[in-house]
């Protein structure tokens, strides 16, 4: 990803697309020098490779990063690259919160890259969700949610910490990837991050989700880990361009309609759970937003606490399922040529992605 001789700071750098960039860096032939940004001593910091430079600092800190004034200075001085994969993904936050740590976290990354006085290229990552309750066709360059307004707070914070990190493009070499929803490695269904469309399949699987928002032909774009950090490995590394925003998910071509998603969802709890056939649990409705809402409704006047929760979860991400739209890759595919890297297509390693949820009842899968 860089030659041997830069360093490179990575921020998030144990989440589930930090660490891949980490084992990507770390085994390149000329592997640079890395140094990830941690809170607090964790499990997550002994699985990153060997070699791997550890220092305790905190984005909430401000530009300081939470960090001694001598290691400041020392990672001033040595830093040539950043990658800054922190955020906070949970779609129920408080928009405050939200803010204090996508917006406010990234504000304090950039002004510490703007400290580095070696700096060669920053990559920030964010998500194609930045276009919210918008529809249709979402350029790379688009950065609008049309007045649509957003579904959780996540998109939101995330849309104004793009709109934070292109003011600052005019100062600093800042390249975007935006990615859709990680939902496992392609390859192998391995997944290190399990988050709301895992809660979805967990919550679909034990028929708590009776109905789902949407148009059973809207596209939903989910995509592999192992895709968008070879694609990113390779943008940051032998095409940077400062400037340029990337969308890293699965396009027209690699993304399904949600009635497929739905169906080879069933299909695979039926094929690695027998017995999931024999308890009857009906497949999903995709219904009218209006309709999902009278449900809701329901669930509410029930208290049922149980499907309540539930109900609350799906609600929390379920918008963008009435909010249909395709996002233009044709740009990112440009300056992939060359790589060999394409989105595998969903429906190809869902499967795979929906045994290892299975197998691992939910949680954190072996790669």
């Amino acid at each position: 990803m860089t030659a041997a001789g830069r360093t490179v700071l990575v921020t998030g750098g144990t989440g589930t697309l930090g660490r891949e960039l980490v084992r990507r860096l770390a085994a390149r032939p000329s592997a640079p020098r890395i140094v990830v940004l941690s809170r607090s001593a964790s499990g997550a910091d002994a699985r990153l490779p060997a070699g791997v430079r550890v220092v305790r600092g905190d984005l909430a800190a401000g530009s300081g990063l939470g960090l001694s004034s001598a290691e400041r200075d020392e990672l001033s001085g040595e830093v040539n690259d950043v990658l800054h994969c922190a955020a906070d993904t949970r779609f129920m936050l408080p928009l405050e919160e939200a803010r204090a740590a996508n917006v406010g976290g990234t504000h304090a990354i950039l002004d510490f890259a703007a400290g580095c006085r070696a700096l060669g290229r920053m990559g920030c990552f964010s998500t194609v969700y930045v276009a919210g309750r918008r529809t249709g066709w979402i350029a790379e360059s688009d950065l609008d949610d049309g007045g649509a307004g957003f579904v959780n707070s996540y998109e939101r914070s995330k849309h104004e910490m793009e709109r934070e990190v292109r003011r600052r493009m005019g100062d600093l070499p800042i390249a975007v990837y935006r990615l859709s929803t990680l939902i496992g490695d392609s390859r192998t269904g391995a997944v290190s991050g399990p988050n709301a469309f895992h809660a979805a399949l967990r919550l679909l699987y034990h028929g708590l989700a009776p109905m789902v928002p949407g148009r059973p032909e809207n596209r939903v774009d989910v995509v592999a880990v192992d895709y968008v950090a070879d694609a990113a490995s390779w943008l940051f590394d032998r095409r940077f361009e400062a400037g340029r925003t990337y969308h890293l998910c699965s396009g027209n071509e690699g993304s399904s309609t949600l009635a497929e998603l739905i169906d080879e969802v069933v299909e695979a709890f039926h094929r690695f759970r027998p017995e999931w056939r024999r308890r009857h649990v009906e497949k999903p409705a995709i219904v009218d937003p209006e309709t999902y809402d009278l449900f809701v409704r329901s669930v509410e006047e029930t208290g049922n606490e149980v499907l309540l929760r539930a109900t609350r979860a799906v609600q929390s991400f379920a918008g963008q399922l009435s909010c249909p739209k395709t996002f233009d890759t044709r740009a990112t595919e440009a300056a992939l040529a060359g790589s060999g890297l394409r989105p595998p297509r969903v429906l190809d390693f869902l499967p795979k992605v929906v045994r290892a949820c299975l197998e691992s009842d939910w949680r954190e899968s072996a790669a």
